[in-house]
């Protein structure tokens, strides 16, 4: 026994729908008897422009699949042999039928999904970390909040990064702590945004850079430039037990050379063993920097 769903769990279906489930039961019926017999039977309930009209409709996608997979194990186009029965060949009806209603709500779509895909792949991103700011205009290397969070971020480092002074024209655009580092960006009037960035992290891989004489005892320095035709880009990387300090120096305009020798004045570094003194002094001992520490 084969049961048909002739509305295809629809309650109100649409006139398609109903021309669609008209051809495709005739068809599962005439796969277990005659399309000849079949369609005289459909004749005593419907009319011929309604048989026409649904094997009009009733094609590809518009078939189930399981009797699409039925028809090709029996190897007959049932299809075929129902549309040489009807007295004219109807023309194919097409599932989609544009209209500027359907067009408008298909851009509709593809802008939320753009706009969700956006907002997805921001919030997964490590740009999106960088990106979040302690709001902070100043980290002296006396500024201690600032330097608390950074030595936080990254809880191995020995050495946190403040700015040590700075030269006329360089400003300090932002502080951004994340798990894991901590970015500085420092800004030129003349030099441009963004000119000094230097990251906090765990470790670094100097390869390529040669090592140079350091300012701050138990601090390696290494030092790497790149020159190119209109712009000069210069990495100094810091490295010491527990972190390294990678800043980069990117320059589109120094006739003099007078900027690159401003950036290392810039930055200096505040010892961990420091920074978790002056926690512990100003809450009474009741906070420290790193817990597990904490006898």
């Amino acid at each position: 026994m084969l049961l048909i769903d002739v509305a295809f769990v629809q309650a109100r279906p649409s006139p398609w729908r109903q021309a669609v489930d008209l051809a495709n039961m005739m068809l599962c019926l005439a796969l277990r008897s005659d399309p000849e017999l079949v369609y005289e039977r459909a004749l005593r309930q419907f009319s011929v422009e309604e048989i026409t009209e649904g094997f009009a409709a009733a094609r590809g996608l518009a078939l189930p699949s399981q009797l699409r997979r039925m028809l090709r194990a029996q190897g007959r186009d049932l299809h075929a042999e129902f549309v040489r029965l009807l007295p004219t060949p109807p023309q194919p009806v097409s599932i989609q039928r544009w209209s500027l209603r359907r067009i408008g709500l298909l851009a509709l779509v593809l802008l939320l999904v753009v706009f969700v895909g956006g907002l997805l792949a921001n919030n997964v991103s490590n740009a999106v970390a960088l990106e979040t700011p302690l709001g902070t205009d100043s980290l002296a290397c006396t500024d201690l909040e600032p330097l608390w969070l950074q030595a936080q971020a990254v809880p191995s480092a020995s050495q946190v990064p403040c700015v040590r002074s700075l030269p006329v024209g360089w400003t300090l655009a932002e502080v951004a702590v994340n798990d894991g580092r901590s970015v500085l960006t420092l800004n030129h009037d003349r030099a441009g945004d963004a000119a000094l960035v230097a990251r906090l992290t765990a470790s670094c891989n100097p390869t390529g850079a040669a090592e140079g004489p350091s300012a701050t005892a138990g601090v390696r320095h290494y030092q790497g430039i790149e020159s190119r035709t209109g712009a000069f880009t210069v990495t100094w990387y810091d490295q010491f037990p527990g972190g390294c300090v990678t800043s980069r120096l990117h320059l589109t305009t120094d006739p003099n050379g007078e900027f690159a020798a401003q950036a290392p004045q810039v930055l200096g570094f505040t010892t961990r063993a420091a920074l978790r003194e002056a926690l512990s002094q100003r809450s009474d001992g009741r906070l420290q920097l790193d817990p597990g520490e904490a006898q």
